[in-house]
């Protein structure tokens, strides 16, 4: 037999459940946090559900968005090693006096300046292995792959200075860190150090017209100067043998036959129009003079620039092999990428699913709530 009055019965019937107590009583105006609490404990199961659903969804964003993996490499100016490969080349032009700039920092700076070049980006880009497989078979227009090479090269590749370091860690000496970024880390290390090998033909290149250039142009003076000179030699030798025509002409006019200090006897002489030597000497010395066909016999200077145009045609530049830096860390396979960060994708979506169930609980609550207000009912 129940213990309970009628009274009593009648009271615990009419108790509401713990689930349907009001959230926000009346009698208070503030939020009670342990009520909070407990309701969103009372849906747990919903919470967990949310929470986990979230989760999964972020990993399968994750695993759909692009991966993103970058080789880096460290350079700095090439070393005495590096520069013996072209140090015979530049002995060579130094010993016939062409002067040609070519120093490591120029050599480094060089390298940077084509490397930073857009132009050559996508020239070397687009004759990748990596770019056809990414075009294969897409059937893309103008318009659409010109888009696709400016979404790889923008932000994949990247070169940083040490003139652009700030604060106590900016380093004593020059050096510049280059990046490229893939989807695979092998193809990342591959375009990265393809690159750095297509610039450094460029280098290589530039420097072979360089020298080229500059032995043309140190050519092309050395011969117009001997050229100039040898008219010149030229001129003078043909009035000389005018004169000695003219010098012979007034001896024998003279009657100088012999030299005119053979007999002891002084003549004051014409230098235009020399007669001392008599006609017989005269007549000998332009015979002598016309048996020269060339000038450059009897003069050394002529010698000498022949002799200096004839080594400057020899000299044969072969193909320049240039190292235009020194690795202070060469491009290596990347072991973390860069992104998506899966971990982070994932706790995100479930931090965004537990606290949108969270909310949706809550509100659910306040609107159930206040339903059953007396004034709502009204």
């Amino acid at each position: 037999m129940s213990s309970f009055t009628q009274d009593e019965r009648f009271s615990t019937a009419n108790r509401p459940h713990p689930q349907n107590l009001p959230l926000f009583p009346e009698q208070r105006d503030e939020l009670d946090l342990l009520e909070i609490v407990a309701l969103l404990l009372r849906r747990k199961k919903t919470l967990i559900a949310a929470t986990a659903g979230a989760l999964a969804l972020g990993v399968a964003v994750s695993m759909l968005l692009p991966q993103r993996w970058t080789s880096a490499a460290v350079l700095v100016a090439p070393e005495s090693q590096q520069m013996r490969s072209i140090e015979q080349t530049l002995t060579e032009l130094a010993v016939l006096d062409i002067k040609v700039d070519i120093t490591p920092d120029t050599l480094l700076s060089d390298f940077m300046r084509y490397f930073d070049s857009r132009d050559l980006r996508e020239k070397y880009l687009v004759n990748t292995t990596y770019f056809k497989d990414l075009v294969q078979d897409k059937h893309l227009d103008d318009a659409q792959r010109y888009r696709l090479i400016d979404s790889i090269l923008d932000g994949n590749i990247m070169s940083h200075s040490s003139t652009q370091d700030k604060g106590a860690d900016v380093k004593e000496y020059r050096y510049y860190e280059l990046k490229y970024s893939a989807e695979t880390p092998t193809a990342a290390r591959d375009l990265l150090q393809g690159y750095i090998n297509y610039v450094t033909e460029v280098v290589e290149k530039e420097l072979q017209q360089k020298v080229t250039y500059q032995i043309d142009q140190v050519k092309n003076r050395a011969t117009g100067q001997y050229n100039l000179d040898r008219q010149r030699a030229e001129n003078a030798r043909d009035v000389k043998l005018q004169r000695l025509g003219y010098a012979l002409q007034i001896a024998n006019s003279a009657g100088l036959k012999k030299p005119s200090w053979s007999n002891g006897t002084v003549i004051a002489d014409d230098p235009d129009f020399s007669v001392t030597l008599g006609a017989d000497g005269l007549q000998r010395k332009l015979e002598i003079e016309k048996s020269i066909a060339d000038v450059n016999l009897l003069n050394a200077d002529l010698q000498n620039r022949k002799l200096y145009l004839e080594k400057l045609n020899a000299l044969k530049i072969d193909k320049m092999d240039v190292e235009p830096f020194k690795y202070l860390r060469e491009p290596y396979q990347p072991v973390k990428k860069d992104k998506p960060k899966r971990a982070l994708i994932a706790v995100l979506f479930g931090l965004a699913g537990l606290l949108g169930a969270s909310g949706v609980i809550l509100m659910n609550a306040l609107v159930s709530d206040r339903r059953r207000r007396p004034d709502a009912d009204a």
